[in-house]
């Protein structure tokens, strides 16, 4: 089995922690801001920033784990 597939199911309990954390935060936001005119930009800088962060996870997991 290769290293990425064995990362994630090391943290499968972690990520459905973080999509509920996820949703949740945005729909508190939206409650306290109110609704964006376009949806667009703040999802996808939200996954992005959360891919950036998983990527840096990974390596460091990579490095431990080598």
């Amino acid at each position: 089995m290769n290293k990425a597939l064995l990362y994630f199911k090391s943290r499968k309990k972690s990520y459905l922690v973080n999509t509920f954390l996820f949703i949740t935060g945005f729909i508190v936001v939206i409650f306290l801001f109110g609704p964006p005119k376009h949806y667009v930009v703040p999802i996808l800088s939200m996954i992005v920033s959360y891919g950036f962060v998983e990527l840096v996870t990974f390596r460091s997991w990579k490095k431990e784990n080598d």
